[in-house]
């Protein structure tokens, strides 16, 4: 299933086209993975964060398995058969164990959210988001989660521009040695 969008785009309009992954699209994922952890890399004040070079090959091997054990789907946008921009998403319940601290929820996960820069702040993460929320819906979750790198404050704020809100803080000091 293919949505195709039109998108004000540097003044004009553009094509943009959301589909489902295709393992030819493997290459250019990692691509967008590696780009997305060199970001990472740049905004950790604590540099805690690093990208080894086998990152990508790894990380989206690791994405793939988890998405197909886990009920869920990666999206793609692409421009001009580019592809610009993905969103990887999986479907999971509470396990019985947490029934006793927590309600019962079917919850969507969005594992990662990427938007090639020059593409930033033209809708194409928010078309993303959108379609992974209807894939959600359609598989009658009760809530979609996202955890956010807390340095990464554009993420943040387009999350909670798209009606997210903060749920959990994990918190960190780095310990000074003796």
């Amino acid at each position: 299933m293919q949505s195709m969008r039109k998108n004000n785009i540097g003044g004009g309009y553009m094509k943009v086209k959301i589909r489902r992954f295709r393992a030819s699209d493997r290459a250019r994922i990692i691509e967008c993975m590696e780009a997305l952890q060199d970001y990472l890399v740049a905004v950790d004040q604590m540099k805690f964060t690093r990208r080894m070079p086998e990152y990508g090959e790894v990380f989206t091997k690791r994405l793939l398995s988890n998405v197909a054990k886990n009920n869920g789907v990666i999206y793609v946008s692409e421009h001009e058969d580019r592809i610009i921009g993905f969103i990887a998403g999986i479907v999971y319940s509470r396990p019985s164990k947490e029934l006793l601290e927590a309600v019962p929820l079917k919850s969507g996960r969005i594992l990662e959210l990427f938007v090639d820069p020059y593409y930033r702040g033209k809708q194409i993460g928010t078309m993303l988001a959108e379609k992974m929320e209807e894939y959600f819906r359609q598989k009658h979750c009760d809530v979609s989660r996202v955890e956010v790198f807390e340095p990464n404050t554009m993420a943040h704020h387009f999350y909670k521009k798209l009606g997210y809100c903060d749920r959990i803080i994990d918190m960190m000091k780095k310990m000074e040695k003796p």
